[in-house]
């Protein structure tokens, strides 16, 4: 079963502290000279809102620590190698499924020049930072994707040097409609084919931006993918499994934040012929003051309840934000 229970992996680990508190210092060779860095690295997340125009957007900074203000009024002449690898380590580490940001996508800022995976511009006199803008397409961005690009300091010039741990970045880009987030969870839930299955609220999700105004719900406490955990014993606390191959994909009205429609995020029905659908009883909305979700929805599963309309599971929760994601 797929799922991720610390109840079941607990790991304990035994941590040894110095006794003496480590100091830091300037190596002697480094002192007085002049950094440059990249002010967000080595990650930065760039989070934006849907639009379908051009527009600029800000992927990090590069920054100089000047030792002197005669340094400060030099020119650095500033070249950066983009590294498609980094991408994909960055998934292979985390889990994460970003795409290296296509060029067809987008320019780049003022004053950058490229040629093949080299870019360059100068920090000229009186410069402390230089942001590293592109300026994207969003008529051409598939918004139920997450994209990347890392880059790597390559020189700075004979007048500084590379910050150490401060040379390369990765710029995470996805777009967030307004009701992306995580948000805590409570209701209830009846399962009619078992007593003993329980909801085991409160929950968290993860509200992940899949169009202007869908979402899909996302586990990533107790799963890390889409769908409902439970208790199969009738204990309220603690969950223990899950329901297979059923999480939700939201559906809003950006107009008036009612929810149009819910569907299962593994097909409609899956293979195992589980679908979504809303209870038409519920407030089924989203309350822009409160930043809260009221919502009734089933779990249809003909296989289980041959019997018109094939409800298995009644929902009604509230979902309540509780920061950005």
């Amino acid at each position: 079963m797929q799922k991720k229970f610390s109840i079941y992996h607990l790991l304990f680990l035994a941590l040894a502290f110095s006794s003496c508190i480590k100091k830091e210092v300037t190596p002697l060779a480094d002192e007085g000279k002049t950094f440059i860095k990249i002010l967000e690295g080595p990650e930065n997340k760039v989070f934006l809102s849907p639009f379908t125009g051009i527009k600029s957007v800000p992927l990090y900074s590069v920054r100089r620590d000047a030792n002197s203000n005669a340094s400060l009024q030099q020119t650095a002449p500033i070249t950066l190698t983009r590294i498609d690898a980094m991408v994909t380590r960055y998934n292979a580490d985390n889990g994460t499924d970003y795409e290296l940001l296509p060029d067809s996508l987008y320019t780049l800022g003022t004053g950058i020049a490229k040629s093949g995976n080299t870019y360059t511009f100068d920090m000229v006199a009186g410069d402390f930072a230089k942001e590293f803008a592109i300026n994207l397409n969003g008529s051409k961005w598939d918004l139920s994707k997450k994209y990347a690009l890392g880059f790597a300091l390559t020189s700075v010039g004979s007048n500084a040097a590379k910050a150490s741990g401060k040379d390369s970045v990765i710029a995470l880009i996805s777009v967030k409609n307004k009701y992306d987030g995580v948000y805590s969870v409570t209701g209830t839930m009846l399962d009619i084919t078992n007593a003993l299955f329980v909801g085991t609220y409160p929950l968290e999700w993860e509200l992940q931006t899949t169009g202007t105004s869908s979402c899909v719900v996302v586990d990533n406490v107790q799963l890390g993918i889409p769908g409902h955990v439970f208790n199969s014993a009738g204990d309220p606390t603690t969950p223990n499994t899950y329901y297979g191959s059923y999480g939700l994909v939201v559906n809003f009205d950006l107009a008036t934040d009612a929810i149009t429609s819910v569907t299962n995020y593994y097909g409609q029905p899956a293979g195992n012929t589980r679908s979504a659908a809303l209870d038409p009883s519920g407030a089924n909305r989203y309350t822009a003051a409160s930043k809260t979700i009221d919502i009734k929805y089933y779990m249809i599963q003909p296989s289980a309840v041959p019997a018109s309309p094939n409800i298995r599971v009644f929902f009604n929760e509230k979902w309540s934000y509780l920061r950005a994601r």
